[in-house]
């Protein structure tokens, strides 16, 4: 029995199929971006940035494999220095602030090397590193909402995580390039009245009822010295007539 071999556009197919395949397999997972942005009671707040060194490395950031912390360790001070210029360069024309609307540029961040794995400071065993860039501010007076307008050239997808005074956000936003995350409300703080000037003290109430109690203790006392007082008047009165009497009568 004879095998006949698949026809040419079948054999066509599974060629781009297989071609397919191995495109995928070469392919690197596309790198994103997660942002943390915690507002305090106050008008502090902290942005927590975790960058992938590919995003300002190249172009297209899946053309390169995931960036080895060896990559970081072998760089000398100045390199360094000059790795955290790039990443503030790319955050800066990546990502801008809005507070009720009015866009403002990024503040200047804190950067240190991390492991891209579990988010740790990194490690001599580090196999994948990231950077941490970290902005602490004020917002402007009487800001009630906080959006992030995220750059079409940011060459990745953002993860926006917000909390407020420890309350988690319990949806996080997916941000695309060219797109502004949806406005988050942000909580109004309202000062506590002082306290009242004419507020009597704890400690001036003892004494003023302890002086209270012996002033009516007196006043008792006084009260009670006069009845006895009265009443031995009104029994020397009635027996000094009767010993006047009895004299009287015998004269």
């Amino acid at each position: 029995m004879m095998h006949r071999f698949p026809g040419k556009s079948l054999l066509k197919a599974v060629l781009v199929a297989v071609g397919a395949v191995v495109g995928l397999a070469q392919a690197h997972v596309v790198p994103n971006m997660t942002v943390e942005a915690d507002f305090a009671s106050g008008r502090a707040y902290t942005l927590r940035i975790n960058v992938d060194p590919r995003t300002f490395l190249a172009t297209d950031p899946t053309t390169l494999p995931p960036v080895p912390g060896s990559w970081y360790r072998d760089q000398t001070p100045e390199q360094v220095a000059a790795t955290h210029e790039k990443a503030q360069q790319y955050l800066h024309r990546s990502l801008g602030l809005i507070f009720n609307d009015e866009k403002r540029p990024l503040p200047g961040c804190q950067i240190q090397a991390m492991d891209g794995a579990d988010n740790t400071p990194l490690k001599p065993e580090t196999q994948e590193v990231h950077l941490l860039a970290t902005v602490q501010g004020l917002l402007p007076e009487g800001t009630t909402t906080f959006q992030v307008d995220f750059a079409k050239d940011a060459n990745t997808s953002m993860i926006l995580l917000l909390s407020q005074q420890g309350r988690a956000e319990p949806r996080p936003q997916v941000v695309f390039p060219g797109e502004v995350s949806r406005p988050f409300q942000l909580a109004t703080t309202v000062p506590a009245p002082p306290p009242p000037r004419s507020a009597p003290q704890p400690a001036a109430t003892a004494p003023a009822r302890g002086g209270q109690v012996v002033l009516v203790l007196l006043t008792a006392a006084t009260a009670i010295a006069g009845i006895i007082g009265w009443r031995l008047l009104g029994y020397y009165r009635h027996h000094h007539r009767g010993h006047g009497r009895a004299r009287g009568g015998g004269m």
